[in-house]
């Protein structure tokens, strides 16, 4: 939630109380992405019952979100009734760089949502709490809800693009020919090492209705000659390449799991490659850290984690893998990079 000035110096009640209610501005900023209302006000300031009429939804409770959104600073009221974007609603826009905006959907919608109401099993249990809420896994429900895992899709496309330039432009890719994306959801990732090393080609490995949708997105950037999306599971095989990119990858997966993802991508990997994990890694310290959040989404949604750097090196380790280095980025995100033992 936005503060004013001297929020630190609030009462520990008054901060609690903000902390409760948490999940009140997540689904306030989801409902403003689904009825597209910063897109509405990309153009130009305009009164609550002409947003309303524009985006379906009834005038008097768009003005009161629209009062609430702009108390959050995602609006600015610059006369009675009348609103404008911010520079903070404006990454809430489906069409701007660093957009958020299907993030902030996806999070909120049922599969995410119910299974987060689930935390307290998950704790008490210690299993991951979506096959409670929903009667199955995750991916299993996307299979089920395509619009949803549409959603889902965009969201990864999100985080990926907070991350994607300074992945291509701090790893070496100057003798890859071949740069693998492990469920590289809609390319973003890829789409980006490629414009930036152009002596390269890559493969999408996802699950078959998502490496579709990448195989448009890949085109839609003109992508298409020099890229390709295909469906398979990359628990059982996964391309040959002498480059491979897993963001987010491992950290939705058991221990196990990761050593088998990891080995299957070591055993095709060309001698003298190299492969980039993309994760939010926990701080050796434990200090504060947006990857522990991200952690309990890891405990609710799948049987997976985030972990620290001797986690990974022992993963790594297992998989006949060689810890090269972490480097940091100006995201949540640290780039770890492994090459064959």
């Amino acid at each position: 939630m936005v503060q004013p000035n001297g929020a630190e110096q609030l009462p520990p009640p008054v901060l609690v109380m903000q902390m409760i209610t948490g999940h009140w501005v997540s689904q306030l900023v989801g409902s403003l992405c689904r009825l597209g209302i910063p897109d509405v006000l990309a153009e130009q300031p305009l009164t609550s019952a002409v947003i309303a009429k524009k985006c379906g939804s009834n005038p008097d409770a768009t003005y009161r979100i629209l009062r609430a959104a702009t108390g959050l600073g995602l609006f600015k009221e610059i006369r009675p009734d009348t609103f404008e974007l911010t520079p903070l609603g404006n990454v809430l826009k489906s069409d701007t760089p660093g957009s958020l905006r299907d993030f902030s959907i996806a999070e909120t919608d049922h599969g995410h949502w119910m299974a987060w109401g689930r935390l307290f099993d998950a704790v008490k249990t210690g299993k991951h709490a979506a096959p409670m809420a929903l009667g199955k896994e995750i991916f299993e429900w996307y299979d089920e809800h395509p619009q949803e895992a549409a959603v889902f899709g965009g969201a990864m496309t999100n985080l990926a693009a907070m991350v994607a330039g300074e992945v291509a432009s701090l790893c070496d890719f100057s003798k890859a020919k071949k740069i693998v994306d492990v469920g590289g959801s809609h390319g973003t990732l890829l789409a980006a090492v490629l414009k930036k090393n152009l002596g390269t080609s890559g493969i999408v490995i996802d699950m078959p209705n998502v490496a579709e949708r990448a195989r448009q997105a890949l085109q839609a950037n003109g992508l298409g000659g020099r890229a390709e999306a295909i469906g398979g599971d990359f628990f059982v095989d996964v391309p040959a390449g002498d480059v491979y990119l897993l963001k987010q990858i491992l950290h939705d997966w058991n221990d196990d799991q990761c050593q088998t993802i990891l080995a299957n991508c070591a055993r095709r990997l060309a001698r003298g490659g190299r492969i980039y994990i993309v994760e939010m890694v926990i701080p050796d310290d434990n200090s504060p850290s947006f990857a522990s959040l991200m952690d309990l989404n890891m405990m609710v949604m799948l049987p997976g984690r985030e972990r620290a750097l001797k986690e990974y090196k022992v993963l790594l380790d297992a998989a006949g893998l060689k810890f090269e280095r972490m480097l940091p980025t100006h995201s949540p995100f640290q780039i770890i990079e492994a090459s064959k033992k």
